[in-house]
């Protein structure tokens, strides 16, 4: 027998060593939690508790804010994401991970959005006290403006 797999050369499925259990509840229209237990060789195994909290700025069908999402593992060790729009043209993301009670990576990215421009202002591991970090501004304009 031939296998499914060689109809579509291109599509086959995710191969991947030991086992992953997800346990997602909604406790509201806003919140809901997750539980993942990974048993693997290969990577750590462990638990992770996970939450999710979208807001009721509902800017259209598809998007409310703020949205606030992150997960622990019993170490202690996090992953957070925080979004939220302030107006019609502002949106912010702030991301952060930290480990061993040590912020190990974080990034803020501020985005407006003008008539015909959208300028980003993002400022990621920043450091003061070491005088580290990185600091990105990108401007993206309507090019029609250029050619008429």
């Amino acid at each position: 027998m031939k296998s499914p797999f060689s109809y579509f050369p291109d599509v086959f499925p995710v191969v991947f060593e030991g086992a992953k259990l997800m346990v997602n509840k909604g406790l509201s229209n806003h919140f809901q939690v997750s539980h993942t237990i990974n048993m693997s060789s290969l990577t750590p195994s462990g638990y992770r508790f996970g939450a999710t909290y979208v807001g009721t700025k509902q800017i259209s069908p598809t998007e409310a804010f703020p949205v606030l999402l992150g997960d622990v593992d019993p170490s202690g060790n996090m992953n957070a994401h925080i979004l939220h729009q302030f107006g019609e043209r502002i949106k912010a993301k702030f991301v952060a991970q930290i480990q061993n009670s040590k912020f190990t990576a974080s990034q803020l990215t501020t985005e407006y959005k003008g008539a015909d421009y959208t300028l980003s202002l993002t400022a990621g591991n920043t450091n003061i006290i070491n005088e580290s970090g990185m600091f990105n501004i990108i401007t993206l304009v309507e090019p029609i403006y250029f050619f008429s």
